[in-house]
């Protein structure tokens, strides 16, 4: 499974490079957001870091993400799933797939992400474990 989601998004990311002559321009859907790390529970096998955040665009936001190892531990694939809360009877989600490598203690994450409707954005996001935050940005794929 790990596999075939890095050459998901590796097809994915060539077939948009390639796009439009050989151009891309990614424009940010939002500023760079702070969410808050609720927990990060470590195994052997994979990692799984809980964030929330909450916005004026998106409300009170959630998110998990799954990470798994490559063979030096020092980065992976990972899946997420998400959900914001906008108000009392709205709610949205979104499912994402990448790659992550750490970078002295912070990790870096890149994605994918298909949101619930019908919106797909590339982003990333970097974790600071020791500050217990993560930046997020996001750019608007269609």
């Amino acid at each position: 499974m790990k596999k075939f989601s890095v050459l998901i998004i590796s097809i994915l990311i060539s077939n948009i490079a390639q796009a439009d002559h050989h151009s891309l321009a990614l424009e940010a859907t939002q500023p760079e957001m702070e969410w808050t790390i609720t927990s990060i529970d470590m195994s052997f096998e994979h990692s799984v870091i809980t964030a929330e955040t909450n916005s004026s665009e998106n409300g009170r936001s959630y998110a998990s993400y799954h990470l798994s190892y490559d063979r030096d531990g020092a980065g992976g694939t990972y899946t997420a799933n998400g959900r914001s809360y906008l108000d009392g009877r709205t709610m949205t989600s979104a499912y994402a797939a990448g790659v992550w490598h750490r970078d002295g203690v912070f990790v870096v994450m890149e994605e994918i992400v298909s949101h619930s409707d019908g919106s797909r954005t590339v982003g990333r996001i970097t974790i600071n474990p020791l500050e217990r935050t993560m930046m997020m940005v996001q750019y608007a794929l269609n």
